[in-house]
Order: structure tokens, then sequence, then C-alpha cells
């Protein structure tokens, strides 16, 4: 599920200091090890159940120490690059290694104890994909790179000046986002518990925190967006090819806090690949799907990080669950245009990955 994109940095302090300058950022390096189950989310992924998957990370952190920073979210975020390497306990999964980035809001419970959120998105090469003669049983991925996305929650304890112990509970996931088929995808809960080095150590700052609401009278901001991108299917044949699927989408968003957009939308878009299986099956039915969004949107800068719900208004085919989601990372180039790209789920199977451009009016980044 997934997701995220920031511009925020990380690492974990020292003491605590009410002060208004400004600190360097504190970097630190860590490593864990992972420890979980295998969700077998559908009957074409049964071989999965039962698989106890391991593995360790490592990563390179930068964590916001500044008043400013204090004064947005009242939190000192964390983030940064992590390397990872999974064992699946499955000889039809095989194993990956991942290269993500991260972002990780912090919280103060106490000087020595903190509150953090994670959200992480990168790539994975595994090592054994979907093969007809190889590797027929994988029904999960069918290629060797894949999309991947964490989710966790945790806590960080402090020992000393240098060293803290972090742990927590994540959500994993990877498919290749509907680029080839099978791609039922990998999904996985874990528990982590990880050390962290702090290569300079420094006070937080901690500022009062501020009531002002000052994004209370900020208007709406709309956007309109084409997106697409060219998904490989089997052709009647059994050829493969990739078919384009394009569409519209259109949203409005109002800020409610300091970072965090309330949105509304629609989009329609035509799916060729859709449309081949349709014939395959011998079903007259229409390829084009629409359908409304209500989501949230963290504002990291000119940065956005989107997770909303959907519900088809059209849709004509058997194949879909009503409703659906979609996690999504936006970069606003200037006052109106921007680019990004979306995960379209339904339930815990990814359908695909499209590319956007948009254009906006009203609120300005």
């Amino acid at each position: 599920m997934i997701f995220l994109s920031l511009s925020f940095t990380l690492g974990l302090a020292q003491t605590d200091s009410i002060t208004s300058k400004q600190n360097k950022k504190i970097f630190s390096i860590g490593a864990g090890a992972h420890y979980g189950t295998i969700f077998s989310h559908s009957p074409e992924v049964e071989y999965s159940k039962g698989s106890r998957p391991f593995g360790f990370d490592v990563n390179l952190t930068w964590q916001r120490n500044d008043s400013a920073t204090w004064n947005l979210c009242n939190c000192f975020p964390r983030s940064g690059l992590l390397l990872a390497y999974y064992d699946y306990d499955n000889e039809i999964l095989g194993k990956s290694f991942t290269a993500a980035y991260f972002l990780e809001p912090t919280y103060r419970i106490s000087p020595k104890t903190y509150f953090s959120f994670k959200a992480s998105a990168g790539l994975s090469y595994l090592t054994n994909p979907f093969d007809s003669i190889e590797n027929p049983n994988n029904r999960s991925y069918s290629t060797t790179i894949n999309e991947y996305l964490l989710l966790g929650i945790g806590l960080w304890f402090k020992i000393n000046k240098n060293w803290w112990v972090n742990g927590m509970i994540n959500y994993q996931h990877e498919s290749n986002g509907g680029i080839k088929q099978p791609n039922k995808g990998i999904n996985w809960p874990t528990a982590s518990l990880a050390f962290s080095y702090q290569t300079n150590p420094s006070p937080y700052i901690l500022g009062r925190r501020q009531k002002e609401r000052f994004w209370k009278g900020f208007p709406i901001r709309w956007d309109i967006g084409l997106f697409g991108i060219a998904k490989r299917t089997l052709d009647e044949n059994g050829e493969s090819k990739r078919l384009p699927l394009i569409g519209l989408s259109f949203q409005g968003a109002k800020q409610v806090g300091s970072i965090n957009n309330l949105t509304l939308g629609a989009e329609v878009f035509y799916d060729d690949a859709l449309s081949s299986r349709l014939k395959l099956d011998s079903i007259e039915a229409s390829a084009t799907r629409a359908g409304l969004l209500f989501g949230h949107e963290f504002i990291l800068g000119k940065f956005l990080f989107s997770q909303r719900i959907g519900v088809y208004v059209y849709n004509q085919t058997d194949y879909f669950d009503a409703v659906f989601h979609r996690w999504g990372i936006h970069y606003n180039i200037n006052k109106h245009l921007g680019i990004g790209f979306n995960l379209m789920a339904h339930r815990h199977v990814a359908d695909f990955i499209d590319l956007r451009v948009t254009w906006g009016w009203g609120r300005s980044y």
C-alpha cells in the first residue's frame, strides 16, 4: 500500500533545548532486522501461506532540527535512504534487494522517548519472477524490477548521547504496478528492531507550539490532469504487447492544517489492455472506467503525498471491486504546472502505475 516523498530530513536527538536558533541537520546511520509473515490475499497465491520472511536493512538518515520545522509540524522529520535485503522463506518467491527513500515524522513523548510513523517508496530487485518454464507457479510478480512501498509506526528510545534503539510494526508491498502479468504482488507485515548511531548529536529545538491557523483563509486548490501508461498484456495469439491507458482527472483540495489537505475529485480513463481482455473473454462491455475519489494530501514543500479512496460510478466489467485506492507523489514545478505518478489498486492487488501532468489554479504551493 503504499506510501511517499518529501522535502523533510532525519536522525534523532540528544538533550532538549528551548531556543529559536537553527541547528544543523542531524545525521545518523542505522541498521535493523525484520521478521514477519506473508499475507496470502488470494487463492492464486496460496503457495505463500505460512512463509516467514526475514530481512535486514541499513538506513542513512537526516533529521530536521530547526524552529521553522517545529512551528510547521511540531515534529522532527527524518528522511533518507533505505537499503534492504529480504528472504521470503519460499522457493517460488525467492529473495529481494531494495533501495528506497523514506520520510519519518518523529514526535516527542518524553526526553528519551519518541513516537514516529514511517513511509517509504522505492524499487526492488527480485530474484525469481514468473517464468512459464522455470517458475510457472509464481503469480505474485513477473518482473525482476518492482515498486516497493512501506508504512510503519514505532517508538524510539535514547540509550546515550549517540545511540538510539527503534522498534516498529511495518506493512510492506511489492508489485510492478500492472506493467506485466501475473502481478498479484507480495504483501507482508513485519516487526523490526533497529539501532541508530548519530554522528553529530544536537539538542532538539523546541519552541512554543503555535496555534495560529495561517492556512484557514486559503482558497481551494483546483487541478485538472492528464494521466496514462502503457500496460503489458497478452493478445489472442498469446504474444506479449503494450497497450495504452489514458485518462483525465479533476480535483479540488482544501487545506485543513499546516501540512494537510482534504481532497475530492473525479477521474475517467480508457484501458486498452482491458479492452483486449474483454475480447479474449468474449464479453461485450466498455473498457472505460470512471470514479469519484475522497482523500488526503501531505503538503511537503513543493511535494504532495496523496492517499485516496475511490468508488466506481461507471464500470461495466466484473473484474474489479467497486472500491479502489490510490497513492501518489506529486511535484509542483511552478504556480500552475505539476508532474507526478500514482499507484491504483483494488484491495491488495495493484492495477497500474500512471504518470501524470496537472494544471492548477487557486491556492499556490
